[in-house]
């Protein structure tokens, strides 16, 4: 059985920076202990209701198996150039499903959850990055309506998508 719980400054850290650190071996090939993954596990810090932003967990069974945070896009700095307001725009990230529960439709529960708060928070567009090389990603967002504006060029071959809720 599957459920997704919000993190709270309570929620054990360790098996969900677990999780997160080989999601972004998997998929990156980055070093277990380089300076981004530091930062890239400072959940904590980053998320929490009152910045307008949240971190979710997928557990199966007690085990983790995927993640995803919403969060403002203001926070970041690559904006669409459609943004005009950019405190009404969410940006979406670490949305990581484990390979051996992908295809199970946790996916799009969990990004379900995250655009249901994205509209809680007041946020009437979406945007996300994610990389050319991740073509199940691509696909998936592709499929709930995102649409790419812009392509980095760079060697993470990383694309910007974008998405307007209704």
């Amino acid at each position: 059985m599957a459920n997704i719980e919000l993190i709270t400054p309570d929620t054990p850290r360790e098996p969900i920076y677990q999780f997160l650190v080989e999601q972004m071996h998997l998929h990156y090939r980055r070093p277990l202990d380089s300076e981004h993954n530091k930062y890239f596990l400072q959940l904590a810090e980053q998320y929490s209701p009152d910045k307008r932003s949240s971190f979710y967990v997928l557990y199966e069974n007690g085990e983790v198996v995927g993640t995803g945070c919403i969060s403002p896009l203001e926070a970041h700095h690559r904006r669409p150039p459609h943004c005009v307001d950019e405190s009404l725009w969410g940006y979406i990230s670490r949305v990581y499903i484990s390979p051996k529960a992908q295809s199970s439709g946790y996916g799009r529960q969990i990004y379900e959850v995250l655009e249901a708060r994205a509209k809680e928070f007041g946020y009437t567009h979406l945007c996300l990055n994610t990389h050319k090389f991740l073509t199940k990603g691509c696909a998936f967002w592709k499929r709930h309506g995102y649409i790419e504006f812009y392509d980095m060029l760079d060697e993470w071959h990383t694309i910007w998508l974008s998405k307007e809720l209704v």
